[in-house]
């Protein structure tokens, strides 16, 4: 029993297929990773710039005792209710961020210096979720985002 005879070429060309996809795995892979880095890297900024952005608002106006309008400015950007009625957290927020994501501590003043009142804003238990396949899950963040300022309103 004779085997046909296998060429120079056709042993470099099987050989330059397998090397290529060795290489685009390796790439798609790195690529991947990138835009899993990076969709972190966007969602935790925004997260900052909202709870900044709530902080700021906060510390100028009276608090309301609940936090409910500072935790409506994190998740839909205004501090009222939508559409006027009810408590306004029917739905999830930007990014996904519910009401159990946004803590709001108030801080009042002491005796001793009754304008040392703070105000502390955190978004906790925050849920990524990554795009790569290898990672297709969910990767809860403890300590997500926590911001806090002296209250600047004085009644």
């Amino acid at each position: 029993m004779s085997y046909p005879k296998v060429t120079r070429a056709q042993t470099q060309r099987g050989s330059a297929l397998i090397e290529s996809s060795l290489v685009l795995l390796t790439f798609l892979a790195i690529l991947i990773g990138t835009v899993d880095f990076g969709q972190v890297l966007f969602t935790h900024q925004a997260m900052v710039e909202r709870t900044r952005k709530a902080l700021r608002w906060a510390v100028v106006r009276p608090y309301d005792g609940t936090g409910d309008q500072i935790a409506r400015l994190i998740m839909y950007g205004q501090p009222n209710p939508l559409g006027g009625t009810g408590s306004g957290f029917d739905s999830e927020g930007f990014l996904g961020v519910t009401r159990d994501n946004v803590q709001v501590v108030y801080t009042p003043g002491t005796t001793d210096d009754p304008n040392d009142a703070r105000l502390t804003v955190a978004i906790v238990d925050y849920e990524f979720q990554f795009f790569s396949p290898w990672l297709a899950k969910r990767f809860t963040n403890n300590r997500a985002v926590i911001e806090s300022a002296a209250m600047v309103y004085k009644p």
